[in-house]
């Protein structure tokens, strides 16, 4: 409840600041039933809560949540006219930030509804995924890892495993706090452990070692150290839930690349300063993989 209420006065927060372009000398408009509080010449009502209340939301407000929600919105109303009275809606730097948070806001929600109309996971899939994945669920798999923070520290720790053991490059280079075991994370199962570890772990042999994979928490070199049997036989309803939010990440990912595309196709761009188009610059993380 704490954290729906939360992203509840959020929201509310965003769209208050949206509000700055406002005329603050407005008058108070007619009562019309439904309101809840005025302060100065804004007035909040049962209406303005339901459309701040994030979309797909099901359980209603609690008594104590919407006092909590009116309390925070005249908190933020007295603060949002004392910036008036002071100009602060005329700053520059203002304007342009109150303009990204809109631009922001209304792509993030552009994304959510077209991923929301066209993500489906049928069962038949989920079905169709286990059948052609169930090997990988009747092992654990040993792995060892290397994690820097930088494509520089990724290059260095590439040279040192030519002539250095994997622990002993683990020990010295690797910043994840199991470094000091080797790099070892013991025996992973499929699902709980990174996607970008499933990606490549499948595909190794025993003892071999993977080039640089790059998550969110930074650059890996991954070695598979061994195989084993699962203790215990993993059956799909196991895993259906598992192999659902996989599957919806999946269409998920593709539906945004597709639509990203399709607008992209469309949209009228013409780059002013040639050295911020894309690919202008090749970065070092796109040229890592190559090196021999």
């Amino acid at each position: 409840m704490k954290n729906r209420a939360a992203i509840a006065l959020l929201s509310m927060h965003l769209a208050v600041l949206a509000a700055c372009g406002e005329d603050a000398g407005k008058q108070s408009r007619e009562l019309q039933g439904g309101e809840i509080v005025r302060v100065g010449t804004n007035v909040l009502t049962e209406t303005d809560l339901e459309n701040l209340l994030p979309e797909g939301e099901k359980i209603p407000f609690s008594p104590e949540e919407k006092k909590a929600f009116v309390d925070r919105w005249i908190k933020t109303e007295i603060l949002y006219q004392g910036a008036l009275r002071r100009g602060l809606a005329d700053d520059p730097r203002i304007q342009a930030r109150l303009r990204s948070l809109e631009q922001e806001y209304l792509a993030d929600h552009l994304v959510y509804l077209e991923l929301r109309d066209k993500t489906r996971v049928t069962e038949e899939e989920v079905e169709e995924y286990f059948r052609e994945h169930e090997s990988e669920y009747m092992y654990e798999y040993r792995v060892s890892h290397i994690l820097v923070n930088t494509i520089e520290d990724a290059q260095r720790v590439r040279e040192l495993l030519e002539t250095h053991s994997f622990s002993w490059v683990a020990n010295r280079h690797s910043v994840d706090p199991v470094a000091k075991r080797g790099g070892d994370l013991g025996y992973l199962t499929k699902g709980n452990m990174i996607p970008e570890f499933e990606t490549v772990i499948f595909d190794m042999k025993p003892n071999e070692v993977s080039d640089v994979v790059k998550s969110d928490f930074g650059y890996h070199f991954i070695k598979l150290v061994g195989m084993r049997e699962a203790l215990v036989k993993v059956d799909l309803a196991d895993v259906r839930a598992q192999i659902m939010n996989a599957l919806m990440i999946q269409k998920r990912e593709h539906v945004y690349r597709e639509f990203i595309e399709e607008l992209q196709g469309t949209a009228d761009i013409e780059y002013y300063d040639p050295s911020y188009y894309p690919g202008s610059v090749e970065s070092p993380a796109d040229t890592l993989g190559d090196q021999p």
